[in-house]
């Protein structure tokens, strides 16, 4: 019978030793999950190996890619997902417009870039939905953004 029992701990122990280094894993040299404080703007980093985009958690459903240099390094380029943020369990897009962006080099390192454009009305939040923005570069040299956010309400 003591035998029996030791058998059936066995692979419970190998399930609880796999499973825990399963969740403990980091990527090499990265900071998973971190959250980071700047100009008490909460910004997040999502580093992953498999399927390069947002963490599962995330919904932009509508986002478009574009292509920005990197205001934090000259010469170099991030990609930026631009989309309404799904955040409600009843209805569809959300009170914000929220941007992602990674370096065009490592597209498995994404930074929230937090809410880029919000729109309260009366009180309440309004819908925002398929945004885009776009970039004007003007004959002396300096870049224009236009961001062009849609609502669902009246008059807008």
């Amino acid at each position: 019978m003591k035998k029996a029992i030791s058998v059936l701990k066995v692979p419970q122990v190998i399930l609880l030793l796999v499973s825990l280094f399963l969740f403990s894993a980091k990527e090499p040299g990265g900071d998973n999950n971190q959250v980071k404080n700047d100009n008490s703007v909460v910004k997040l980093s999502h580093r992953t190996s498999g399927n390069p985009y947002l963490p599962l958690w995330e919904h932009l459903p509508d986002g478009e890619p574009r292509v920005f240099e990197d205001p934090d390094n000259p010469g170099k380029y991030r990609i930026y997902i631009i989309g309404s943020h799904d955040v409600r369990f009843k209805s569809y897009c959300g009170p914000d417009i929220r941007s992602w962006s990674a370096p065009v080099e490592d597209l498995s390192d994404w930074r929230d870039e937090g809410p880029i454009f919000t729109y309260p009305i009366d009180g309440q939040w309004d819908v925002m939905y398929a945004p885009d923005l776009v970039e004007v570069k003007r004959r002396d040299g300096t870049k224009e953004y236009y961001l062009y956010p849609h609502s669902r309400g009246r008059n807008r």
